[in-house]
């Protein structure tokens, strides 16, 4: 008998992506390499740049993308019946059989999901942000959310367990649980084998700013390069680079922004890198900025990227928000700041770029806040304890 859970992911891709692709391979990677879980992933659209197939196993790890196109609405009955299909073929007999689904239950992924709860499946959701505070871009996109909200409600009757990144999403599915279902706890990750422990050394004369993220309007990036733009005149070397992938718009606002800037040459627009890239420019950089703003949506989730900023053991900015002040403390393993605020930013940056040995006195704290509380290796276990009682 075979006695390891068999996960089958949906929602995100394991592979090169954004904070929810490196959350999921942080959980699952160690767990398939210890063989502890069997793992399949369900892909629906990737962000790969490098490209995968449509089918495979990368990472020891069987997968499908099944796509599906706005622009032909027929695609809808391919994209159910491959999924269906991934579903069956990758149940285990004499197994527990587990969906661990990324995020909402919505108009995408409830036919799978109801279908595998036919077949067998076990169902686990991972909530890492509150979809009643997300922007309603678009008519699908608008329609998508709403029906979340009305199938995250009910899900509790076809569920085994709920995990949180956050305690605002903490307390939010234990109120839907309402005592029928376990509700668990797992914060952002970050593998640690991607970030040196070697002394670091500032350069004053070339030291860089580092961003990673989705350019959105909550990640407070405008902010950042009203600070950049100030700082940028008291310090002629400092850089800006910026990486991630993001709305059209929120990319082509942001581009727009850094082409007025006098300093417009400093500013190192990466863009989406592939994973090993994505860690070297991010390793090579000295001070990383977290500015999310000040909302509800902000405020509800765990900014992923502040695990890896934190892992860097480098000088972290990081602004008042969500769970930030629970594990960031001002002057220890960070410098905290208040939201919406260039003059605090400015202020940050300035401390560091005055005094770049506090990049390395801050940065051992930060360290190690990460191993003490996000090392993926051991996040990793609790998830398996929830996959084991499910």
């Amino acid at each position: 008998m075979n006695n390891r859970p068999n996960i089958v992911i949906m929602g995100v891709s394991c592979f090169d992506g954004m904070a929810g692709s490196t959350r999921v391979r942080n959980l699952f990677t160690p767990l398939v390499q210890k063989r502890f879980v069997t793992a399949h992933n369900l892909i629906y659209e990737t962000d790969n740049k490098v490209p995968i197939g449509k089918e495979g196993v990368l990472n020891d790890m069987p997968f499908r993308i099944i796509g599906f196109k706005l622009s032909n609405p027929f695609s809808i009955f391919g994209f159910w019946s491959k999924g269906m299909g991934f579903l069956r073929k990758s149940k285990q007999r004499n197994a527990t059989n587990i969906i661990y689904n990324y995020n909402y239950p919505d108009l995408k992924n409830i036919f799978f999901l109801l279908y595998a709860k036919m077949i067998g499946y076990k169902i686990v959701f991972d909530i890492i942000e509150d979809n009643r505070f997300e922007a309603h871009i678009g008519f699908m996109n608008k329609l998508r959310i709403k029906t979340s909200i009305f199938l995250f409600a009910v899900s509790r009757w076809f569920t085994s367990a709920y995990v949180a990144i956050s305690d605002h999403l903490y307390e939010r599915a234990m109120q839907n649980a309402k005592g029928r279902i376990p509700v668990h706890l797992i914060p952002i990750t970050v593998n640690l084998g991607y970030f040196s422990r070697n002394g670091y050394t500032a350069d004053k004369n070339n030291l860089k700013i580092f961003y990673g993220g989705s350019f959105a309007p909550k990640d407070g990036l405008s902010y950042l390069l009203d600070a950049f733009e100030e700082v940028s005149r008291k310090d002629s070397n400092i850089k800006l680079v910026l990486t991630g992938l993001g709305h059209p718009n929120d990319v082509e606002k942001i581009k727009a922004r850094i082409a007025a800037l006098p300093a417009k040459e400093r500013v190192l627009f990466k863009g989406f890198l592939a994973t090993d890239e994505y860690y070297s420019v991010l390793n090579s950089c000295d001070i990383f900025c977290m500015t999310r703003v000040n909302s509800a949506f902000a405020n509800a989730g765990f900014p992923f990227k502040l695990g890896e900023f934190l892992a860097s053991g480098k000088g972290v900015i990081a602004t008042r928000v969500g769970d930030v002040p629970k594990y960031l403390h001002h002057q220890e393993n960070a410098l905290l700041i208040k939201p919406d605020s260039v003059d605090e930013i400015v202020q940050a940056l300035m401390t560091f770029i005055d005094n770049p040995a506090k990049i390395g006195e801050l940065g051992a704290g930060a360290r190690k806040t990460a191993e003490d509380n996000f090392d993926s290796d051991k996040v990793s276990m609790k998830l398996l304890s929830i996959f084991e009682a499910a």
